[in-house]
Parts: C-alpha cells; structure tokens; sequence
C-alpha cells in the first residue's frame, strides 16, 4: 500500500520559548486543532494578544473523518479561508452511501467538504498567524497543579519538545511558567494540558468505542482492493458509510487524491481481530466489500475511548472548547461543526474578561449554560444514530424507513449533515 502524499508546506513558529515565557498574553490557547485555531483567530481579530501553542510539528495528521458539514464550511467562510479550502484541492461530497451489512442505499445529501486534517489546520494556523495571533509548535502546556492568580493573571507551564532548540539546552525539558489573562483548552480528548484529571473529571461511556484513521492512495487500491478501488472510483463524490457489529467506516475521496478511511470500532474486537487493519476488513467484508485484506500493512492511528463528556466545562478564566469538552462518536463533521461553534461562542467572552476582569466568574456561568444547550439539543441526533448503529437489525430498519419515507429522510440528514 503506497503512502499518502506529501501534506502541506511545513509551518515555522513565529515567536522563540523564551520570547513566550517573557510576554504576558491576553490569551493562551492550548491546542491547534479547528477549536483551538478557530478561537486564535476571532480573538486575534478582537485585538487580543493571543498565543497559540501546540506539541506537534506543523503541518500534521489527526485522527479525522475529515467532512465539513454545511454549518461547518459557513464558519470557515467566516473565518476567511474557504478559498484556500478549494486551492488546496477539498473534494465536495453530494451523495451517501449507506450499508448495514447486506442493506445499503444512496442518497443526495447537503454538500459536504473534504479534507485532510493536515490540510485544515495548517491553513487555519497561518490565518491566525495573518490576524496577528503568535504560534508556537514543539511545545507542550500543562496547567500547574495550583493555578494561582496574581493580579488577574493565569499561569500555564511550557515545556520545549525535542526538535526546538533553547539558547540553553539544559532548560530544554525544564518547564517555565507563561502568563495570559485567559487560558483555552483545547488539547482533544485526552485533555493533556489537565494535569490533575480529578480536577477536571469526565465521564467516558462503558461501551465507547475508539477511534482510527489510515490515508492511503486511491491508485494503490486498484491492484491490492480492485472491488473497492471500483465503488470509490466510479463516483467519487460520494460518501460510504459501512456499520456492522463491531464499529463502522467512513470512506471517502479528500484532497492529494488520497481515500480517508475513518471507523469507530469496538475495541475489544480489535484485540480479537488482530489488530486495526484487519477489524476494518472485517466491517467490510460483512458489508459484501471484498478487501483482500488490503489494510495489513497500512499506517493506522488511533485514539483513545471516544464517548466521553467534561463534567466541568469552564473555572475563571479558563475554557475547555472543541473535544475537550467531551465526544459522542463521529459522524459527517459534526465535531469539527461544534468546534467552531465553541470558538465563535466564546471569543466574545474573552474580550470581555480582558477588558474588565470582574466578569470572569460571569463568563463561566455563561459558558456552562450554552454547553448545556449544545449537548442537549446539537448532541442529540449523533447520541440517536450511535445508539442505533450498534444495533444492525434495527439499524437496517432505519434505513428502510429513510428510503420509504423520504420526509423522515431529509430530516435526519438535514440534522446531520448540515
């Protein structure tokens, strides 16, 4: 199986470790994924002084089924980088495929957006870059384990990664504390950035499933997968949405022509199928896809258990957004929808308590209310459609009924793509 094709252009830091530590920041953001880029980039706007950090080398590849719903794609315009999506070579999805082992069926949907997580985020980091945000890689945020404040003021320690240099090589893996009026978590699902986790409990479900992504070439699947390499590439505009008993598959065309092969699987038939590779297979084959086995030798990443929810969402003057906040299970972009939703929420927030801050207590109270509104009402069809995934006769059933009955169709995917 050949190799995805090369991501975007590396992305350099544009302020040194130390040069960090001596600021005092309006806003810290941890994590340059679509939440923490998304809240960089309005609050940049606003004026703020903002500091977005991240523990990976730019540009890099994230666990993701990669599709922009409509609400999704109307952010990002928002947020000034559509025509970047499109130069970068996003693939528009116009139909889904859906099949429950033997029962399948296609159907228009909303455009949806491809693209690699690589691709998104390095354009989104170079636009808070243009609207004045710093950015700083190769660098891990941890909060301390008693987060003082001195005159309004919030710590947050940094730690140098291998790969950047200190003027003093020795204070290399020393962490030093940066100051910022506002702290942003947005460090995914691990919430590495939380070091005491009981501070920051969460519930993950019994039954959560993990998450795993392989990029692999659509032209390498013509001789290892020739059945596959024939339902993907006689339209390519279309997404597949494969469940069986252990998890399901989005498969899809995104930008470098690359197949984005995306599953939330059960992991205890991982440990039984012996290994990620031949668990997706499985899922396949039981949907009448013949795969030859095709993924034995392909890169897979994964991430831990994906259904979880952050019983505390927000302490003064710091903010959990985007995965942080909690997951339910993927399905055509919701997650990276939500994530935006976060940051257009909250960067209003943060000009307010950097203006006056008094209103931090407020601006928690505030964002535990819209949290609580976005679980309740934005959540509820993704927690539907993973109830009824993990159940496939009666997800076949469902199926039926979306094809019999084209009203309950368009509602449910008007709820879930757009």
């Amino acid at each position: 199986m050949s190799s995805p094709s090369a991501p975007p252009d590396s992305l350099s830091s544009t302020i040194g470790y130390e040069s960090a530590i001596e600021c005092t920041w309006d806003v810290i953001i941890v994590g340059a994924g679509v939440a923490g880029c998304a809240t960089a980039i309005l609050a940049a706007k606003s004026g703020l002084k903002v500091l977005l950090v991240e523990s990976k080398s730019f540009p890099r590849e994230k666990v993701c089924g990669g599709c922009l719903n409509v609400r999704a794609q109307d952010a990002l315009r928002r947020l000034g980088v559509d025509h970047e999506l499109q130069a970068a070579g996003s693939v528009r999805l116009s139909e889904l495929h859906v099949q429950v082992q033997g029962v399948g069926r296609i159907w228009p949907i909303p455009s949806l957006l491809s693209v690699r997580r690589s691709t998104l985020d390095t354009i989104l980091v170079r636009r808070a870059i243009e609207c004045g945000a710093d950015f700083l890689q190769n660098t891990t945020a941890v909060l301390p384990a008693e987060n003082g404040q001195v005159h309004d003021l919030m710590e947050v320690e940094l730690r140098c990664c291998e790969g950047l240099q200190s003027s003093d090589p020795l204070s290399q893996f020393k962490p030093k504390a940066a100051q910022a009026r506002c702290l942003v978590i947005a460090a995914g699902l691990n919430r590495s950035a939380l070091r005491l986790q009981r501070d920051w409990p969460s519930d993950i479900a019994p039954d959560s499933r993990i998450g795993v992504q392989s990029l692999v070439s659509l032209e390498s699947l013509s001789e290892s997968a020739p059945e596959l390499h024939g339902m993907l590439d006689s339209n390519r505009g279309r997404l597949h949405m494969l469940s069986s008993h252990h998890g399901y598959v989005g498969i899809c065309l995104t930008d470098g022509d690359l197949i984005d092969f995306a599953a939330a699987l059960d992991p205890k038939r991982v440990s039984s199928a012996g290994g990620i590779g031949p668990a997706v297979c499985e899922i396949l084959e039981e949907c009448g896809i013949k795969t030859h086995r095709a993924f034995a030798d392909c890169h897979w990443m994964a991430t831990s258990l994906l259904t979880r929810t952050s019983k505390i969402v927000a302490k003064p003057g710091v903010f959990l957004v985007g995965d942080a906040l909690g997951y339910i299970e993927p399905f055509t972009g919701e997650g990276m929808s939500w994530a935006l939703d976060n940051a257009e929420m909250l960067a209003p927030n943060l000009v307010r308590i950097v203006q006056d801050p008094r209103t931090k207590d407020q601006a928690v109270r505030d964002w535990e209310v819209y949290v609580q509104k976005q679980r309740r009402f934005r959540h509820r069809i993704c927690r539907w459609v993973a109830k009824q995934a993990r159940h496939p006769t009666r997800s076949q059933w469902v199926v039926q009924a979306c094809h019999w009955i084209p009203g309950f169709r368009t509602r449910i995917l008007k709820k879930a793509v757009q």
